[in-house]
């Protein structure tokens, strides 16, 4: 079912700040009132003594809805649920996931894909890009303070643990390792895609999802793989290539035929969760930029009934004995790759993986704002939390999902989102395992895995892989909205 985003603690907040502006403009016209008969400097230190009481109460306020968003169930986010219509939004470890009925089958392909890869030492565990250093860094580094209008340098905090030393995520399928580049594909399409590139680059707006738009600076395009809706089948079914490095696998389509029952599955929500978000005007909030910005928005166009351009990750996570595992907030991809919705399948979950949470924040929209974008003159002048809650350049939480084995979600790309303190509490290591769907909004971006061919060996594309990797891991969207553009 569909989690709909209500909004309601964000008027909750801006509701009770306007309450708190109306009692300080009456105290105010009171002591207007009386000022002829009051010292000037006591009717200046009663009116700070109540815009300080004011804001300790607002401070309180908001403190309470804030925790209260953290303890919902996800909004904006569609749930593969055993009780779909228990409309309970608290406690999340209360939720019972469905089992996939080919949870099986798809297991044991993917297995048969892992042993082919130890037996053709094709491995790939993903870089720790916080580690890199020499050309590859200063090159990129050089590129993003070329941009510097409109790219904003990220800056490590001071607490950010050392997560090579935690988790180990090994790339079963992962769109790194058959992006599009020029320096290792050959394509008939090559000239339509460096047009692709020449005109996105130069474009100044907002993205489909309403968060200020961002094309890779090298010109790496993730391509996704075609699934094509057969009639005959009534399923859908993988048309051409899965993945590159695994063409030449012998099990690879039992692999496929697993995944065109998972896509099939995943259809009918995708399907439900697109004429969701068609339906809804998401009017951008970037009141200092309102009546000059560009939105390139043509979701609306998008049918499924057809095919679904999808790039295909699977991975397998291993968390160190005695540690917790927090990810890094992101999104799907650069604007340019133009991924619509993730469709996620945590297959397999150690059980004694602990505490893991998947949180959600999403880029605001003018909706949020009840004020009518009067909010320096009314509800923000006591919200303390103004910076993390209100603030319309900023990003507005949405809750979480415990992360445990069956977990099926579909979410759009406006969601922000992290995976939040999986505990692994045992003296060996843990792992689980994910499938997930990456869906591509092809009609803005059409160019699919079927479109290229590589003119390069493995080891050479992993070497630029490095170069696409950090570029994601280093930009946000402005001082106020700091996320990666790929989870590392």
């Amino acid at each position: 079912m569909l989690n709909i985003d209500n909004n309601n603690y964000i008027n909750k907040i801006y509701g009770k700040s306007a309450d708190l502006t109306e009692l300080l403009e009456e105290g105010e016209s009171d002591s207007q009132d009386s000022q002829e008969e009051s010292n000037e400097e006591q009717e200046d230190d009663k009116c700070q003594r109540r815009h300080y009481k004011f804001q300790n109460e607002s401070k309180q306020y908001c403190k309470s809805v804030y925790k209260e968003i953290k303890l919902q169930k996800a909004n904006d986010v569609y749930i593969f649920e055993q009780n779909p219509q228990i409309t309970n939004k608290l406690l999340t470890h209360k939720e019972n996931y469905i089992i996939y009925e080919r949870k099986d089958n798809l297991l044991k392909a993917i297995n048969k894909i892992m042993l082919f890869q130890e037996q053709n030492n094709l491995i790939d565990y993903h870089p720790n890009i916080n580690s890199l250093s020499g050309q590859i860094k200063e090159l990129v580094d050089n590129e993003m303070k070329n941009q510097k209008n409109n790219y904003y340098p990220y800056k490590k905090e001071k607490k950010q643990q050392n997560t090579a030393d935690i988790v180990k995520i090994r790339n079963i399928i992962h769109q790194s390792l058959q992006p599009y580049h020029k320096d290792f594909i050959k394509s008939d399409k090559s000239k339509q895609i460096e047009d692709y590139f020449k005109e996105i680059k130069e474009y100044q707006g907002i993205d489909q999802w309403g968060k200020q738009y961002k094309a890779s600076l090298s010109e790496f395009l993730w391509l996704p793989a075609v699934f094509k809706y057969s009639q005959q089948k009534k399923m859908y079914e993988i048309e051409g290539k899965l993945f590159d490095p695994l063409e030449k696998c012998p099990d690879l389509n039992e692999l496929k035929l697993e995944l065109n029952h998972l896509m099939t599955y995943f259809s009918t929500p995708l399907q439900q969760t697109h004429d969701h978000f068609q339906e809804i005007d998401y009017k951008i909030s970037n009141q200092y930029n309102y009546k000059r910005i560009k939105i390139l928005d043509n979701k609306s166009e998008v049918n499924f009934s057809e095919k679904v351009h999808a790039i295909v990750k699977i991975s397998e996570i291993e968390i160190a004995p005695n540690s917790t595992y927090s990810g890094q907030w992101h999104v799907e991809g650069f604007s340019s790759d133009n991924i619509l919705y993730t469709c996620l399948y945590v297959i397999e979950h150690d059980e004694n993986l602990v505490d893991g949470k998947l949180k959600f924040k999403r880029t605001p929209h003018s909706d949020d704002d009840p004020c009518g974008g009067e909010q320096s003159q009314s509800a923000h002048q006591y919200c303390p939390s103004y910076e993390y809650l209100c603030d319309p350049h900023k990003l507005i939480p949405l809750g979480s999902l415990d992360i445990k084995e069956n977990l099926m979600i579909i979410f759009p790309n406006q969601n922000i989102h992290k995976v939040k303190g999986i505990k692994n509490v045992t003296d060996k290591p843990l792992k689980r395992k994910i499938v997930v769907f990456f869906v591509v909004n092809h009609e803005d971006q059409p160019f699919t895995i079927n479109d290229v061919e590589f003119t390069k060996p493995l080891q050479f594309i992993k070497e630029y892989r490095l170069r696409d990797m950090y570029e994601r891991s280093l930009n946000k969207q402005t001082e106020a909205q700091s996320f990666n553009y790929c989870e590392h």
